[in-house]
């Protein structure tokens, strides 16, 4: 017969705990790689939304290069892109706002502080044939949104020497993907720079970097402009007329 081993006299009896509560140490090394872990995540997440709104954009662009195509197979230059939607070239409107444009109109922001005023529809010419949809533009009661700046308005000057590009040109170009921040009190294509996505006349949509300190000279007007009319917009409003690199990749001649 075996008896049961007694304890020593003099020893304590040690005794486990499986519920030992974690040191303040443990606790902050838990917090800290929690944190980090958190960090790593939310920046992976922002970048991939980053992505999903250029991949949206270049998917607008991409409609509205083939939509001006199409109008200018048919039609004289528009003076204003709304027209792409009222004549149906463009069947959806929500194509021409960006996701990452926080003003949902920036494009229209830009082309309103434009100096001198717009011409009329259809360039200098006026025998030039007009749609009938067309005679009712602008129509307030309808405001058409608008997130891309486009070289429409231009005169016919400065759309010919750009159409010179022939497949290369751009026909509209989103900015707020760069760096800046809009200046809604005097909005001008200067408050962005950096990333640029292109839509140009062969329907392909590229990516560009455009710094205006490093290209000061691409912002000077066509040769033969006139750009001797009054700026209400402030002083760097005339050198915004033509801002060149967004929809060239070389000054024109």
């Amino acid at each position: 017969m075996t008896f049961p081993k007694q304890p020593q006299r003099g020893r304590p009896v040690r005794r486990t705990n499986a519920h030992a509560a974690f040191t303040l140490v443990e606790l902050l090394t838990v917090v800290a790689v929690i944190g980090v872990l958190a960090t790593l995540l939310l920046t992976a997440l922002q970048a991939a939304q980053k992505r999903s709104r250029q991949a949206r954009c270049a998917g607008n662009l991409h409609q509205i290069g083939l939509a001006i195509h199409m109008y200018l197979d048919d039609f004289p230059r528009p003076q204003d892109i709304s027209l792409l939607v009222r004549n149906r070239y463009l069947a959806n409107r929500d194509a021409l706002i960006c996701p990452q444009d926080r003003t949902t109109n920036w494009g229209n922001l830009v082309a309103a502080a434009r100096v001198p005023a717009l011409p009329a529809f259809g360039g200098s010419d006026p025998t030039s044939p007009i749609p009938p949809s067309d005679l009712n533009v602008p129509d307030p009661g309808d405001p058409i949104l608008c997130s891309y700046v486009h070289p429409l308005p231009w005169d016919d000057v400065a759309w010919g020497q750009l159409l010179k590009a022939g497949s290369l040109a751009g026909m509209a170009a989103c900015q707020v993907h760069g760096l800046g921040q809009p200046n809604l009190q005097a909005p001008s294509v200067l408050d962005f720079e950096g990333l640029v996505l292109r839509a140009q006349r062969d329907g392909a949509v590229v990516r560009r970097k455009v710094f205006w300190a490093s290209t000061p000279a691409m912002l000077a007007p066509a040769s033969g402009t006139d750009t001797t009319q009054p700026s209400s917009a402030g002083p760097s409003a005339s050198a915004t007329l033509y801002p060149w690199p967004l929809f060239l990749d070389e000054l024109p001649p």
